[in-house]
């Protein structure tokens, strides 16, 4: 078979996969925030001091939970939290849920390969990692969860996810 079948085939490989991931997570957790201005409402009372402002949130899917800095992804319902400065919320959201669909049909596969890429590469040369999980820390307190009752959640931001292939 030539390189341009072997293309194809894979073209329509990936294309089967994000299709089926697509058609599998078709519904966002929290339908009521899918407007970019829903979202953006619920930062009324973001704390200032926050090192992400809240148009950059609220356009990367995330809701304010109205617990210190922390937020929760509209569509796949990820939380987090204890935001740095250099993060870039795309980056975060990609890294800690690379098969958000949001993400995906946002910023596409290419944006989240390349993350992904870029994070196994600063994994395996020991750059760019924080040394201690946060999932050590304490929960936070953010009210009932509706799935389980649970009103705790740990933010996890550490090299224990695995976000290859």
């Amino acid at each position: 078979m030539g390189s341009f079948a072997m293309n194809i085939l894979q073209c329509t490989v990936g294309c089967r996969s994000l299709v089926l991931l697509v058609h599998e997570n078709s519904d966002p957790e929290y339908p009521q925030y899918t407007s970019f201005l829903s979202r953006l409402k619920t930062f009324d009372s973001h704390p200032a001091r926050s090192c992400q402002d809240k148009y950059s949130l609220a356009a990367s899917g995330f809701t304010y939970t109205g617990t210190e800095d922390l937020v929760q992804c509209h569509y796949c319902g990820l939380l987090l939290g204890q935001w740095e400065e250099n993060d870039e919320v795309w980056q975060q959201h990609t890294l800690h849920n690379p098969k958000c669909v949001f993400v995906l049909l946002y910023k596409g596969m290419e944006f989240i390969e390349n993350v992904k890429n870029e994070f196994n590469l600063k994994r395996s040369d020991n750059r760019g990692i924080r040394d201690c999980c946060r999932c050590k820390s304490e929960p936070y307190d953010v009210g009932n969860n509706r799935d389980n009752g649970n009103s705790q959640a740990r933010i996890c931001k550490s090299e224990s996810y695995d976000v290859v292939g």
